[in-house]
C-alpha cells in the first residue's frame, strides 16, 4: 500500500537529483542559475516586460515578458521591424505555487542569438488561484501571443517545464479555430519537459496543500485522463517532444512515457518520447541557457526544420 509519505517522496524531484545530497541545495542552485541568466537577458536584450494579459485582472503576475531577436535594435520596434524566425514560448514550473517570470528567461539569450523571439508567460500561483484559474490564465496569455504571431507571420513553439509541462499540454485540449479563429498552422511544436499529466496522485501529497484540489478537479485537469474527443486533432501532425531526465523521479519517467504513448494512441503522429541521460529535473531545463547542450540542440533543430 502506498502511503502519503511514499507519494510525497515520489513527487519531490529535488530528492532524486544526483548532484546534491539535499533537496534544498538543488532548488537553491536552480533558482540562482535561472535568476542570474534571466537578469543578464534583461540587461543585454531588447525586451518588453510586464505586458499585461488582461488589464482588468485582479490576479498577480498575469503578464508576459517578451525578449526580441538580436537583429531588433529599435527601442520601440514596430511590427514591420520585428522579423523573428519563430516565437519560443516558455511556461515555468514550480508546482503551480512557486517561481515566476523573474527566473524564467534563462533561454532568452540563446533564442535571441538564433533570431527567435522569446515570450515568457507569467501566471497567478496557488493559493491565490485555483488550478482551473491557472489553466485559464495560461490559455488567455497564449491567445495574446498567438495574435502577435499572426501579425508577424511566424510560428509558435511552446515549451513547458514540470508544472509548466502540464500547463503546455492543456493547450492541446483547445479547439483554437472554433474558439478564437486561430489556424493550426501557426503551431510549430510542443516541448513538454519533465511534466506531470496525471494530477490525481498529487492530491494526497504536500503539493496539494495550497492547491486544494479534489480528486474530481485533479482528474478534469489531467491531460492523461481526458478523452480523445477533448483533444484538438488538427494538431495531430505537430511535433511534440515528451522529455524526462534520467534523474527525474521514476513517477515522472512513467508519466512522461504514458502521456507520450497516449497522444500517439489517440492520433498524434509526430510524438517523440525521450530520456536525457546525466540530467536531473532541474538542470535538464537549465540546458537552454547554452547553445551546445543536447536539449537546446534538439529544440533549435526542430524549430529550424519546422519553419
Amino acid at each position: 500500500m502506498t502511503t502519503e509519505t511514499d507519494l510525497d517522496h515520489a513527487y519531490s524531484p529535488s530528492r532524486w537529483s544526483h548532484r546534491f545530497s539535499g533537496g534544498d541545495q538543488v532548488i537553491e542552485s536552480h533558482i540562482q542559475t535561472t535568476t542570474k541568466a534571466t537578469q543578464s537577458a534583461r540587461n543585454t536584450i531588447l525586451c518588453l516586460l510586464n505586458w499585461a494579459v488582461d488589464a482588468k485582472t485582479s490576479f498577480p503576475d498575469h503578464s508576459i515578458d517578451v525578449y526580441f531577436p538580436s537583429n531588433v535594435n529599435e527601442l520601440l520596434p514596430t511590427i514591420d521591424s520585428i522579423q523573428p524566425k519563430a516565437i519560443f514560448i516558455y511556461i515555468h514550473g514550480g508546482y503551480w505555487q512557486h517561481l515566476s517570470r523573474n527566473e524564467s528567461a534563462f533561454m532568452a539569450q540563446t533564442m535571441s542569438d538564433a533570431q527567435i523571439l522569446t515570450a515568457v508567460i507569467g501566471y497567478p500561483l496557488a493559493p491565490h488561484a485555483t488550478i482551473d484559474q491557472i489553466v485559464t490564465c495560461v490559455e488567455q496569455a497564449l491567445v495574446k501571443i498567438l495574435e502577435l504571431a499572426m501579425k508577424l507571420s511566424t510560428k509558435v513553439f511552446i515549451c513547458g517545464h514540470s508544472a509548466g509541462g502540464h500547463l503546455a499540454s492543456t493547450l492541446l485540449l483547445i479547439d483554437w479555430k472554433t474558439k478564437y479563429n486561430i489556424d493550426h498552422e501557426i503551431f510549430g511544436g510542443f516541448f513538454l519537459i519533465s511534466g506531470v499529466y496525471d494530477l490525481i496522485p498529487i492530491v494526497s501529497t504536500y503539493v496539494n496543500e495550497p492547491l486544494r484540489m479534489t480528486t474530481s478537479i485533479a482528474k478534469k485537469q489531467s491531460p492523461l485522463h481526458r478523452d480523445s474527443n477533448d483533444y484538438w486533432l488538427a494538431l495531430k501532425h505537430v511535433p511534440i517532444l515528451c522529455v524526462h531526465a534520467q534523474y527525474d523521479p521514476p513517477a515522472f519517467h512513467d508519466q512522461n512515457r504514458q502521456y507520450g504513448s497516449y497522444l500517439e494512441k489517440i492520433g498524434f503522429d509526430n510524438v517523440k518520447i525521450i530520456q536525457l541521460n546525466d540530467f536531473d529535473h532541474f538542470n535538464v531545463i537549465e540546458q537552454l541557457e547554452k547553445r551546445d547542450q543536447p536539449l537546446t540542440t534538439m529544440i533549435l533543430k526542430l524549430i529550424n526544420d519546422s519553419i
